[in-house]
């Protein structure tokens, strides 16, 4: 009877399970009963958080092509080597966008023996799962989550690719500068409209911080929900400030809002500039908004599009996917490599010998538009750089800084 229960349960049992207790036993006895009985496991499992289902499902579901497209070129050249080809697999885990529910996903992929966990594209949903792998000393590694407080708590476990919130929004703020300088162009002041979450909380915080280093001054911080349909009044806000240029951060779907009211109620700037904009930069944005998105910016993570793993990595995703490769996949994609990296060098699926490799990672061959991927005592990257980008004819592309550029940057946009 228990050989016939164990063929029955499913992987899509193990991603919707809800009871914590009594699903994480189910998912730890019968589900992986390879990793309690074997001592050299053939598979590293490695778990990820994301929001597979609910309003950011879409977010989601690129993170996992991201995830899996990694998994898939390692295992394909003979997995981990110093493990005898052991072979990565992933176990997903659906936080629907809900913190409570990463926080039971944590505790079913602990039972799973996942070697690390991934996630887990929100800030506010990445602080609480991590926050609950670092109680079980489980290895988190954070794909998207942008907020400082995620690698600001002293924590051992938790490392993150990405810029934090301060990076990102400072180097974006430094762009701008640049942009306008050598354009010959006067940027004073900035319009800021922002998600009410901790994502866009903490990146418009810190331009406010930073802006007056370079001459400008936020003059106006307007708050929306994600979740709201209709975001007018906050446009209209925006536009009567008169602002040299306007910022913005979101995700995709109020991303796409934003700007189409910012367009409809023809709101005249010198640039519509996003920061760590979960729309302003990715292919689908384009596609949905057409010509609306010209001369739009973003200040964003991106991969190196000068690097020619850079290519392959884009070439392979179009091949397999049929689409192009957004920002937000590349931070699921590259740090599979880093977690494989570590796995090579910790010669274990132990926890903390894998904690240990991370915690001296020193990763030169990437895809990222910056050194060395080095985490720092509290877990970030200390490298890690944002680029502007810009949509020109339709294409989005790498703009500033220079070394990292593929095209020259139109600033002001036409009105």
């Amino acid at each position: 009877m228990l050989s016939n229960k164990r063929k029955k349960l499913t992987r899509r049992e193990f991603i919707k399970g809800t009871a914590v207790a009594g699903t994480a036993a189910v998912a730890g006895t019968i589900g992986f009963p390879y990793v309690l009985r074997a001592t050299e496991p053939k598979e590293i499992l490695i778990g990820h958080i994301h929001p597979l289902s609910g309003f950011l499902a879409f977010d989601g579901q690129e993170l996992k092509k991201g995830l899996q497209l990694a998994v898939d070129e390692i295992n394909a050249s003979g997995g981990i080597k110093s493990l005898g080809g052991a072979k990565l697999k992933l176990l997903d885990a659906d936080s629907e966008g809900k913190p409570e529910l990463a926080v039971s996903a944590v505790e079913r992929l602990q039972r799973a023996g996942v070697v690390a966990i991934m996630g887990a594209y929100q800030s506010a949903v990445t602080i609480v799962a991590s926050q609950q792998a670092e109680r079980h000393e489980i290895p988190f590694v954070v794909t998207v989550a942008v907020a400082d407080e995620v690698t600001a708590r002293g924590f051992k476990y938790t490392f993150r690719v990405q810029p934090s919130a301060e990076q990102m929004a400072s180097q974006t703020v430094k762009y701008i500068s640049e942009i306008a300088k050598v354009s010959s162009e006067s940027v004073k002041t900035i319009a800021y409209l922002h998600d009410d979450t901790a994502f866009g909380v903490s990146l418009s915080g810190h331009v406010v911080k930073h802006a007056p280093k370079y001459g400008m001054e936020v003059i106006a911080k307007i708050p929306y929900s994600p979740r709201a349909a209709d975001v007018s009044t906050e446009v209209g806000k925006i536009k009567a400030s008169g602002a040299d240029v306007i910022m913005a951060t979101g995700y995709f779907g109020d991303g796409v809002r934003v700007l189409k009211t910012i367009r409809d109620m023809r709101v005249k700037a010198k640039g519509i500039i996003g920061c760590g904009n979960g729309a302003f930069t990715h292919p689908k944005f384009v596609d949905e908004l057409g010509s609306l998105t010209e001369h739009v910016m973003d200040g964003n993570y991106r991969a190196n599009p000068r690097s020619p793993l850079t290519k392959r990595a884009f070439a392979r995703y179009k091949e397999v996917y049929g689409t192009e490769m957004g920002p937000s996949t590349v931070f699921a994609y590259q740090p599979i490599y880093v977690l494989a990296d570590a796995l090579e060098r910790a010669k274990s699926t132990k926890r903390e010998a894998v904690r240990e490799a991370l915690a001296k990672t020193n990763l030169k061959e990437h895809i990222l538009p910056q050194g060395p991927i080095v985490f720092g005592p509290d877990g970030q990257n200390v490298n890690a750089q944002a680029t502007m980008m810009q949509i020109l004819g339709g294409k989005i592309v790498v703009v500033w800084p220079d070394i990292y550029s593929e095209a020259k940057f139109v600033f002001p946009q036409p009105m």
